[in-house]
């Protein structure tokens, strides 16, 4: 029986379409899961044996080491890519039949969005030079029309001894918010000496801000030092602090622009199957990806969600709930 993360409204009857949609899905898929895995290890082992060949009887002279160590990992590179081909399906299959329930719309590959042109331009990535999106949601909660997706953004030096790193792997979210603004404020981790180097743009001041709970965790950046200040009044400031707790410091940027609010966070790849090692039947990558939706709506929920009753105490998730 499938385990709910919450009582919420968008959960309800997911159990029984759970075992109608998704459990016949995952059965038919499981042959490709284990297709995937067998082909996934031949080539691993073919590659091992070759390149254990190539060491061995020395055909390449002083070059065997080094071709040896190219066709591992070639074969190695091989194997991964079988493997995440079949798991790649199998997610955004699952991903599909999830969101269709809870009314969200879902694309897996996506090229780049138009969204993230904006992330570029306030300097809420660093400099990239390759790059993967995918798992695009589109909804609505709290009255706000939203739209995210995850990232995998790297950065490849040239030179000789070239290397790639991973500079952003998380998610992007865009939300509509309540109201439209003059300039353009950005909310960063703070960086202390470093702040100096994170300018967005020309026109920007960094904003003084009298909480110093919240000037301990972040710094913010802005167009309009006045609508800032409104803007960033004492409840948004706990609401940012509480997003801080609930993502466990997860490098949170946000841009207030175009009556939008547009959020980065670096949570790695969230919305996935899981291994591919494992039978796929049984309700528990069900419950994994729906414990990350669940986590999604406390992250729109606290930064839209207007509150109508009295709270005792700071911000929380918990208030909201309430």
């Amino acid at each position: 029986m499938l385990t709910l993360p919450s009582d919420r409204e968008e959960f309800r009857g997911f159990p029984a379409y759970f075992e109608a949609e998704i459990a016949p899905y995952l059965k038919a898929k499981e042959d490709a899961r284990q297709i995937a895995v067998m082909h996934s290890a031949l080539i691993a082992i073919a590659g091992a044996v070759i390149a254990g060949a190539a060491l061995i009887l020395g055909p390449f002279g002083e070059a065997n080491f080094q071709v040896g160590f190219i066709l591992g990992a070639l074969a190695a590179a091989a194997a991964i890519w079988r493997l995440n081909r079949t798991r790649g399906d199998i997610t955004h299959g699952l991903l599909q039949r999830v969101c269709e329930k809870l009314g969200y719309d879902y694309r897996g590959a996506i090229g780049r969005p138009d969204y993230s042109a904006i992330y570029d331009r306030l300097k809420l990535f660093p400099g990239y030079n390759r790059e993967h999106w995918e798992d695009e949601v589109r909804g609505e909660r709290a009255d706000a029309a939203f739209v995210f997706c995850e990232a995998h953004l790297k950065y490849k030096s040239s030179g000789k001894n070239s290397s790639t790193r991973t500079v952003f792997h998380g998610q992007l979210l865009v939300i509509d918010y309540h109201k439209q603004f003059l300039g353009e404020t950005v909310v960063r981790r703070d960086a202390g000496l470093l702040n100096r180097f994170g300018k967005p743009g020309k026109d920007f001041k960094q904003v003084g801000i009298v909480s110093p709970k919240f000037e301990k965790i972040f710094e913010a950046w802005s167009t309009d030092q006045v609508e800032a200040r409104e803007l960033l009044d004492p409840l948004v400031l706990e609401r940012f602090e509480e997003l801080d707790r609930l993502f466990n410091g997860a490098k949170i940027r946000a841009a207030f622009t175009g009556g939008k609010l547009y959020l980065a966070l670096e949570t790695g790849d969230k919305l996935n199957m899981g291994s591919m090692f494992t039978p796929l039947m049984g309700p528990a990558r069900v419950e994994t990806i729906l414990k990350e939706f669940d986590l999604i709506f406390d992250l729109i929920d606290v930064l839209v969600k207007r509150i109508d009753h009295r709270i005792d105490g700071a911000f929380s998730v918990d208030a909201i709930r309430g």
